[in-house]
């Protein structure tokens, strides 16, 4: 156990350069949490990692029935294991692919605990990293209107499945099925399902823009000045009839 003005000890290291290699042995790892973070949104699938294959662009590619994960190995600059403790008294069991800059382009996280994440990754040299503290905690009142949560809403009330799809520079991850319920708090509209978790930020979304093609509609998420910010939701038209979205 920690205290708040202690320092843990670290077990972040420094994995091989290996994309394709580490990811392979992600499907050791039993349950994981996959997550892709796009500017304010994060996007995670739950579930068993599937079998990784090659694109035709050389993007790495997870996929089964319901989502898909893919990343471009030529944008890993690093892959770091943390198995350390936080000030919070919780485990960190992850493996991150991070870029140039430092920030995450995937996160594998081992939810069946470290011993399944260990197995995984034995026999891969490892050079020690100084411990990294989670991302601060912090809450940020949630608006009940916040636009934010609009389409997922309407989606609720349809009951149509709808596919949900985060990107950022060397990732993309999609996720389809119905939405079970929206709930806002800690900061976030969220989206807590078994096989996957939304958290979009408070505030992150200034408006949604719609496009329609036959009788499927795209809405993708767009900041207070009209910037996209990664995230998509998708479906037919019958989905986001409650969305209060312009047409």
């Amino acid at each position: 156990m920690t205290s708040p003005d202690t320092t843990p000890a670290s077990r972040r290291f420094a994995l091989p350069l290996d994309p394709r290699g580490i990811l392979l042995r992600a499907a050791r790892m039993g349950r994981v949490l996959v997550g892709v973070r796009a500017p304010g949104a994060l996007l995670e699938r739950i579930g068993p990692f599937d079998p990784v294959v090659e694109r035709g662009d050389g993007w790495l590619v997870s996929e089964n029935a319901s989502g898909r994960t893919a990343i471009d190995p030529a944008a890993v600059a690093s892959i770091v294991t943390d198995v350390s403790e936080t000030p919070h008294d919780t485990l960190l069991t992850y493996v991150d692919f991070l870029d140039a800059d430092g920030a995450s382009i995937v996160k594998v996280t081992a939810l069946d605990g470290p011993e399944l994440l260990e197995a995984a990754l034995d026999g891969l040299p490892r050079d020690p990293l100084p411990y990294v503290p989670p991302l601060p905690r912090t809450t940020i009142p949630v608006d009940q209107n916040d636009p934010g949560a609009l389409p997922f809403r309407a989606a609720v009330a349809s009951g149509e499945a709808v596919t949900l799809v985060a990107v950022r520079p060397g990732a993309e991850q999609s996720h389809t099925g119905t939405v079970e319920a929206v709930r806002l708090g800690h900061s976030y509209v969220n989206l807590i399902q078994s096989d996957m978790h939304l958290h979009l930020s408070a505030g992150a979304v200034g408006a949604w823009r719609r496009n329609t093609e036959g009788a499927r509609v795209t809405l993708a998420a767009e900041d207070a000045e009209g910037r996209p910010i990664g995230l998509t939701v998708s479906g037919p038209a019958s989905a986001f009839a409650e969305a209060g979205v312009p047409a």
